[in-house]
């Protein structure tokens, strides 16, 4: 039989990704990048390839141009590699995105600051499923000088696959840079960029106070934040926000490896992502994120001259703009995940999250778990069990019940057959309307049971002592110092 599927009826070519470099260049030379901090600057200030006027730093051409091509050239020599690479089936997964300041309390339905507890809860939670991610929420209930630094502490010492990430204010750093020695994992400083052409002096400073760090333990890794929100952040259009970023990342890669050649911050180049322009936010769920995906997933081979591969997407989020676990959500999900799935996905992020991810929700966490099951069916019932098509014993199997000595349901051609033909849940009850009314019950229902049980009897993991001890000594100085207590 054929089959009809839409093909995308538009692509990038390397002109548009040729522009796009050329007036990343041309920024970069005639506009400058704002760095407002003089002692940063004292320090590249007079080095070739830069001028620098009151605090703008502006590049020449060929100084930019052959950063650039290096970027290039490293871009297209991993997509070789990756090429070459053998191919795995990919396994299913759901990963947690989380990072929000509110969430739904379980059992009023309350919008409400998260807490320390709420995060503990939450972590039990994902984990009761073997699922992994980022921290779901970050606790509201400590000043705001120790909240990041406790989502770290908690983190580390009640999972092994939860990630604390980023911190809110410079003065959280030390601490949390002490934490990730004791745990020997990398610290990130991220360097932002939060307007156009300019990077936040804060961050500047977050990376003098870390650098003799830096060069002495060599276990701190650098990251450029600079958000591509189309027509709000950044131009509206794929290559026109790919400009932008092109041009921002690089300039932040360029004035950091003149200040130290060792220092290497990610070069990248980034298409937006659907925004709501009536109130200027992102457009988490949005109909078309299929194609700002497709889309994207062109910038890089066009950059480097090549045909765009056979595209897949390699991880779908489950995105909604909702803030209540209510029809827009469900719609926003499973149109996100369905799609992502028949294009290749096979990773799933954002489970829990809502209203982009200001909300995390245990309950919406479960009944997205439930999701990605059920678009892993759909999947699969492409490929199907051959018992669906089986004519073995089919004689006998429909004699027997027309002379009433069986019926379908119980003959043993229904029993050794149906766990390889049916798709059976156990959160998503199909049953006629006498039946339901018995117990009234929804799958928002069951999940919330489900989430309180696994809550109240998860055994989460357990730090060692040495390494719960340092943590906690490290944390009650940043109480000491930072609150004065």
């Amino acid at each position: 039989m054929g089959y009809t599927y839409p093909a995308y009826a538009i692509e990038l070519t390397p002109q548009i990704l040729q522009e796009c470099c050329d007036v990343a260049l041309k920024l970069l030379h005639a506009v400058g990048f704002r760095v407002a901090h003089e002692q940063f600057l004292s320090q590249i200030r007079g080095m070739p390839g830069i001028r620098i006027d009151g605090d703008r730093v502006y590049f020449d051409p060929d100084l930019a141009g052959r950063y650039l091509q290096e970027f290039i050239s490293g871009e297209c020599a991993a997509a070789q590699a990756k090429a070459l690479r053998p191919k795995r089936a990919e396994e299913w997964r759901v990963v947690v995105g989380g990072v929000a300041m509110n969430l739904i309390d379980m059992e009023t339905e309350e919008i409400r600051p998260a807490t320390c507890q709420d995060l503990r809860d939450g972590i039990k939670l994902v984990n009761s499923y073997g699922i992994g991610g980022n921290y779901p929420v970050m606790p509201q209930d400590l000043p705001p000088i120790m909240r990041a630094i406790a989502c770290f502490k908690i983190c580390y010492e009640t999972s092994q696959d939860i990630r604390p990430y980023d911190y809110q204010q410079p003065e959280q750093t030390r601490y949390i840079y002490e934490m990730n020695r004791v745990m020997g994992k990398p610290f990130t400083i991220t360097l932002c960029v939060p307007t156009q052409m300019t990077l936040d002096p804060k961050d500047v400073d977050v990376f003098l106070s870390f650098h003799a760090d830096f060069k002495k333990n060599r276990d701190i890794t650098f990251a450029t934040v600079d958000h591509p929100m189309g027509g709000i952040t950044k131009p509206i259009t794929i290559p026109g926000c790919a400009t932008m970023t092109l041009a921002e990342s690089l300039a932040v890669h360029i004035l950091f490896n003149l200040f130290d050649p060792e220092v290497r911050t990610p070069v990248y180049i980034r298409g937006p992502s659907p925004t709501d322009m009536r109130h200027a936010c992102w457009a988490f769920g949005a109909p078309n994120r299929h194609l700002y995906s497709c889309l994207n997933a062109q910038l890089v081979p066009r950059l480097c001259g090549q045909e765009p591969p056979s595209w897949a997407q390699d991880m779908v989020l489950l995105e909604t703009a909702s803030a209540v676990m209510d029809e827009q959500a469900a719609l926003e999900k499973m149109a996100q995940g369905l799609l992502g799935a028949l294009q290749g996905a096979r990773s799933f992020y954002y489970a829990g999250s809502l209203c982009v991810d200001d909300l995390f929700s245990g309950v919406q966490f479960v009944m997205d778990v439930e999701m990605v099951k059920y678009i892993r069916q759909v999947i699969e019932a492409f490929d199907p069990h051959p018992d669906i098509i089986s004519t073995e014993g089919l004689y006998e199997e429909c004699r027997e019940v027309s002379l009433g000595r069986d019926t379908f349901l119980s003959h043993e051609n229904t029993v050794k057959r149906f766990r390889n033909i049916v798709s059976p849940s156990e959160r998503l009850i199909r049953q006629k309307l006498q039946s339901w009314l018995s117990h009234r019950t929804t799958l928002k229902d069951r999940a919330r049971a489900e989430a309180l049980d696994r809550i109240r009897n998860f055994e989460p993991y357990h730090l060692p002592e040495d390494r719960q001890s340092e943590l906690d000594k490290i944390y009650a100085r940043a109480q000491k110092e930072l609150i004065g207590r």
